[in-house]
């Protein structure tokens, strides 16, 4: 290598084929190269290429023709790997075809020829390894030296920039420390800080903007959190005995309507850094009134709901003349009654019967007519249904309906033939009888209509035997063993009947089965029996189900 090839390898900072700095220059000091990325590939090539473009070169030639072959110390003297060789061999093209070319020269004596060249090429991959590592080490410490002077550069551009901020104005704490033009290793000049300041102000204030928010935010946040506390004391305070229902504590204003209170949105509106014990003293008698307020709404509403008087209707001269300790005392007994069983709410949203106080969510429809007694719907029912599993009227709800409901409490229908009687949970079972009682009033003014008219009828027998003011239980409470009786006589059925082609005109609807679950899902049929009056015929059923519906 030539003085100026070798100052230009290891002092000009660009590919020296095409000239092009970058910052993914391959080094390699065993073959004296820089190349780019997009030279690197075509000028250093793979032993497998070597041997493509000459297939009589000598093998035992190519171990002295690439520093990662001959080893250098556990040190590679190439120190960039192009993406399209990976970890292979690296060879010179260059240089494997000058080789090349000297042995074919020598090749007239090969006796000769080989060993010759091997012993210059052992002296050249020698020289090249120990010159390459002493090269290799003298661009480190240059490159150490110019990172270094570089950081201090960095360095000082970020200490100026700070000042210059500080005399502006702007706090520590704003400084965007890694911003790109904060970053640079350029040195700041006084027409570099013309040209950067407006950047660099604006993400200050941006950062001066944000902090200030997010520490009003936090501020905020305290205070919140301290109201909720005391909010959360009034509601235990108002909710008297009935406490430790914790649906009941919900029958309360929730806390963004206490939050619009004067006093209450005075304090969280206030820039302070949380809420002092004296105001929390000064505010909580108004949170206990605020709280019993709404409670005494709410269960003034469905007390008056359950009694068949307006909504409205209260004595407020009998409530105001009532201490806090009195009016709670007076609200936990309406709770008590509503949350009888026998109390129960027609939900005629959902379609289902709900008790007090899961129906404490649905507070705001009491003035859509929502809620409606559920003794006015089906008078008798609920008492009947309490009755059949040995529980009397003043039992409260929860002890039938079960909230729980990851594990409910289920029920037989004791009216449904056993092949096919369902296992629900009490406010459905209500469901299932209020059900049978439309379909079977339906049925009976069809009936009706079609005697007056003449027309003949398939089926003479017809009764209701979900009819609650009869004899007999209606629903009933099985043990482990009668359930796993009745389970394998439905399973049985299903085997026998399920899914058979046999039809009675029956307007279809697929589902799947889940009865097992070791076994994969299969695809099922309920059916609407056409043989009931239009209009009037029961919920999609099964075959089986639908087999014995029509026969009986």
């Amino acid at each position: 290598m030539s003085g100026p090839d070798y100052a230009r390898f290891m002092l000009v900072d660009s590919c020296m084929v095409c000239q092009q700095k970058s910052l993914t220059h391959c080094f390699d000091f065993f073959h004296r190269v820089r190349y780019c990325d997009s030279c690197h590939r075509p000028n250093i090539i793979s032993k497998t290429t070597v041997l493509r473009s000459y297939p009589d070169f000598p093998p035992e030639f190519l171990k002295y023709l690439s520093s990662d072959a001959v080893g250098s110390d556990d040190a590679s003297l190439a120190n960039y790997r192009s993406r399209w060789h990976g970890s292979k061999r690296q060879y010179h093209k260059v240089t494997v075809g000058e080789v090349y070319k000297l042995w074919k020269s020598l090749s007239e004596t090969p006796a000769l020829a080989n060993p010759r060249l091997t012993e210059r090429l052992q002296k050249y991959a020698d020289n090249r390894i120990k010159s390459g590592l002493k090269m290799y080490a003298w661009h480190m410490a240059v490159r150490e030296c110019k990172r270094a002077e570089l950081a201090k550069i960095k360095e000082e551009r970020t200490a100026s920039i700070r000042a210059k901020l500080s005399e502006l104005g702007h706090q520590e704490i704003d400084f965007p420390r890694w911003h790109v033009e904060v970053n640079k290793s350029v040195a700041l000049t006084d027409e570099e800080w013309e040209r950067i300041r407006p950047v660099i102000e604006g993400v200050a204030e941006s950062n001066k903007s944000s902090r200030i928010w997010s520490q009003g935010l936090r501020r905020r946040n305290k205070r919140s959190r301290a109201l909720n506390v005391l909010w959360n004391g009034a509601v235990a305070v108002a909710s008297g005995t009935r406490a430790v229902y914790h649906a009941e504590r919900s029958v309360c204003p929730n806390f963004n309507e206490f939050l619009c209170l004067p006093p209450a949105a005075e304090l969280i509106a206030a820039d302070t850094d949380g809420i002092s014990a004296a105001e929390q003293d000064s505010i909580r008698p108004q949170a206990v009134q605020f709280a019993i307020q709404g409670r005494r709404r709410t269960l003034t509403k469905l007390h008056n709901m359950l009694k068949g008087l307006p909504l409205d209707q209260t004595n407020e001269e009998e409530w105001s003349s009532l201490s806090n300790d009195e009016a709670i005392a007076r609200l936990d007994t309406i709770a008590a009654e509503l949350a009888q069983a026998v109390n129960g709410f027609w939900d005629s949203k959902r379609k289902v019967v709900d008790w007090y106080p899961s129906t404490y969510f649905r507070a705001q429809y009491l003035d859509s007519g929502v809620l409606s007694p559920a003794q006015g719907l089906a008078p008798g029912l609920i008492a009947k249904t309490l009755e059949s599993i040995g529980k009397s009227p003043d039992t409260e709800a929860g002890a039938v309906t079960s909230w729980n409901w990851r594990k409910p409490v289920q029920f037989r229908c004791a009216r449904c033939d056993e092949r096919v009687a369902p296992y629900l949970t009490f406010s459905d079972m209500i469901s299932h009888f209020l059900e049978k009682k439309v379909w079977f009033d339906k049925a009976s003014l069809a009936r009706e209509k079609a005697l007056a008219e003449n027309l003949s009828l398939s089926h003479h027998t017809f009764f209701d035997d979900h009819d609650w003011n009869s004899e007999g239980d209606l629903i009933v409470t099985e043990t482990s063993h009668d359930k796993a009786r009745v389970t394998r006589l439905q399973t049985q059925l299903e085997a026998a009947y399920g899914n058979d082609p046999e039809d009675y005109d029956g307007e279809d609807f697929t589902t799947r089965s889940r009865r097992s679950a070791k076994q994969k899902p299969e695809r099922r049929t309920r059916r609407i029996c056409r043989l009931c009056p239009e209009g009037s015929a029961p919920q999609p059923m099964y075959f089986a189900t639908l087999k014995i519906h029509i026969e009986r």
